[in-house]
């Protein structure tokens, strides 16, 4: 197992316990007068509850992303969060997708980023012409020293099949964009699963099947934070999350302490 150099250590236990505090400071439940489940529970409890499910809707940007960000300095000469794509993307290019995804939903090919990719290309000479298109933001924007430009987006870990459908027409958007505006540079495009919920078990990639192209489209857990330090640092990360709870252990239990003798009337 890798460790991360001191000071990027530092920055990473920064950005979560950060995160967390300000988590705290500015929650408020969306459901505050539930008064069965808290007599039945306790409003310590019925808080803490709330709490998680808020975090959970919110981690990835509210942790994994500037995390995520703070790592992959450690490897790229450019790193870039939330970064805006070009909102016109080439008519052609955009046509080839919709037929790209024709194609996948009938089962006609087995997903192929490098063949999609060309497709796409391809599309994109023959006019100029363009279209306003969504505007849209990625999590992150990567370049390597050798100026290959990595998009990648943070996901769900248990997305269903049509968010599938629908992350696949974004990553090929996203490459179509960003080929449009760097045409001489490499373009990859894809999302991060942040951990596997079935650990110790493989990912169950079956909803990817048939949409995703497992080896381009798509890191998950490890591969993805590793991904980002060039090096096998997801033990490291791991440690880094646990030992800023512990740091942070006693404000988390005052915070959820005040709590404990709400009766919910």
């Amino acid at each position: 197992m890798a460790r991360f150099p001191d000071g990027i250590r530092r920055d990473v236990k920064s950005s979560i316990s950060s995160a967390m505090l300000r988590k705290m400071e500015g929650f408020n439940p969306e459901t505050k007068y539930m008064p069965f489940h808290t007599r039945l529970l306790g409003a310590d409890r019925m808080h803490l509850f709330s709490f998680i499910h808020s975090l959970n809707t919110n981690f990835g940007s509210a942790i994994f992303e500037p995390v995520a960000a703070t790592i992959a300095t450690t490897r790229f000469v450019e790193v870039q969060a939330q970064y805006k794509l070009n909102d016109e993307i080439n008519v052609g290019a955009r046509s080839e997708i919709d037929s790209i995804i024709g194609d996948l939903t009938a089962a006609l090919y087995d997903p192929d980023t490098l063949a999609e990719q060309h497709r796409v290309n391809n599309a994109m000479l023959t006019t100029s012409d363009t279209a306003t298109a969504k505007d849209v933001k990625v999590d992150l924007r990567l370049v390597n020293p050798d100026q290959t430009i990595h998009l990648i987006d943070l996901k769900t870990v248990k997305p269903n099949r049509s968010g599938i459908v629908g992350y696949k027409r974004q990553i090929l958007n996203w490459f179509a964009k960003e080929k449009r505006r760097f045409p001489e540079m490499e373009v990859k495009s894809a999302i991060a699963l942040p951990y596997n919920p079935y650990h110790p078990e493989p990912y169950r990639r079956w909803t990817f099947r048939g949409m995703m192209d497992l080896e381009h489209d798509v890191y998950v857990a490890e591969e993805f934070w590793n991904f980002l330090a060039g090096d096998d640092v997801y033990d490291d990360l791991l440690d880094c999350f646990k030992e800023v709870g512990i740091e942070l252990s006693e404000e988390v239990d005052d915070y959820f302490a005040r709590y404990g003798n709400e009766t919910g009337r």
